[in-house]
């Protein structure tokens, strides 16, 4: 029989009505889970342990690390581990998580709901018995998101509706697989990528921080203020993540901008190019605009989403002290984050 742990962290799976709206409750759900787990009573062995209960909106980095603490401590006793956990942050924390597991030699399954566990017409039953069919397969090595059937790369999740409950899709990358019939079947496409994916030479230690990077997202618009880069400055971020436009498009004709963003590069605070667009990556090679931000020392996220990029960078800044490791460790594939370099 299969040991699987579940750590409830709340979301709107373990949500319930309250005069202020749905909220997770810190009352016991052991019973509820176990009642929808029970189909799978005779070949898993399940046990629940309470983290925190938390709306996943109110997520901080400092809580993934509390989460990590609560994996580590178990994850030698079990075949693999659920959390649960809201929708609206999960695709940072299944990154992150990615990150802080890499190499991890079992699944560790992130699922939650669009519906609260506790009504009729909630998808959280039947996302709770995938997720722990997923995490006592052994093929499965690594973190993992599962979300109406498809089991997704911890570190390609992303949330592309807010009510619907296929709410999932797995951005630039294969589906690792789908769960039918209570089975899970792998993808080729997935097998494929995995046997050419790079293999990563870098060691890759324990943290050496304990304080939590700052990191800045700046969303390019029409007309941004240079003046940003100041309060960047002045608040000490350690890193800054620019969503450009299309393939890494800004406006580079704002030359106080330019300006401001070379005393970042100067100050060798990274600065790495993601993309608005929801497929296909950033190519600073192929437009003027581009080709200038690279000249400024602007790194390409190439096609890592925005929630990678921002994990790996603070979780990247926490590993080591030097900046060119750090851009090594960015640009290179450790957890399937990093698939296609322009």
């Amino acid at each position: 029989m299969k040991r699987v742990l579940v750590l409830t962290t709340g979301g709107t799976i373990l949500s319930f009505q309250t005069t202020e709206g749905l909220k997770p409750g810190n009352e016991d759900v052991t019973g509820l889970l176990h009642e929808k787990l029970l189909k799978l009573s005779g070949e898993y062995e399940i046990e629940v342990e309470a983290v925190f209960y938390k709306d996943s909106s109110n997520i901080v980095p400092q809580d993934w690390y509390i989460v990590k603490d609560s994996i580590q401590r178990s994850i030698d006793k079990y075949d693999g581990i659920v959390i649960l956990h809201g929708t609206d942050t999960m695709s940072y924390s299944a990154a992150m998580l990615s990150f802080l597991f890499a190499g991890v030699n079992k699944a560790i399954i992130l699922t939650g709901s669009q519906i609260p566990l506790s009504c009729q017409d909630s998808d959280g039953g039947k996302n709770l018995r995938d997720a722990v069919i997923a995490a006592g397969d052994s093929r499965l090595k690594g973190v993992f998101v599962v979300f109406h059937d498809k089991v997704i790369n911890g570190t390609r999740a992303y949330k592309r509706s807010s009510i619907n409950k296929d709410a999932y899709i797995s951005c630039n990358y294969p589906y690792v697989g789908v769960i039918k019939d209570y089975k899970l079947f792998i993808t080729q496409e997935y097998s494929d990528m995995r046997e050419k994916g790079c293999r990563t030479e870098l060691s890759i230690g324990e943290l050496k921080k304990k304080d939590i990077p700052k990191i800045f997202v700046l969303k390019m618009v029409p007309g941004i203020e240079a003046s940003l880069i100041d309060y960047i400055l002045k608040e000490g971020y350690q890193g800054v993540i620019i969503e450009g436009y299309g393939l890494g498009g800004m406006p580079v004709d704002n030359k106080e901008l330019m300006a401001k963003i070379d005393l970042l590069a100067g100050k060798k605070i990274p600065v790495i190019m993601a993309t608005q667009c929801v497929y296909d990556g950033v190519n600073l090679d192929t437009y003027e605009v581009g080709m200038t931000a690279k000249k400024n020392g602007i790194l390409s996220a190439y096609d890592m989403t925005t929630e990678a990029v921002y994990t790996k960078l603070m979780w990247g800044i926490s590993c080591t002290d030097s900046y060119e490791e750090l851009v090594k460790l960015l640009q290179t594939n450790l957890c399937g984050e990093l698939a296609v370099k322009y």
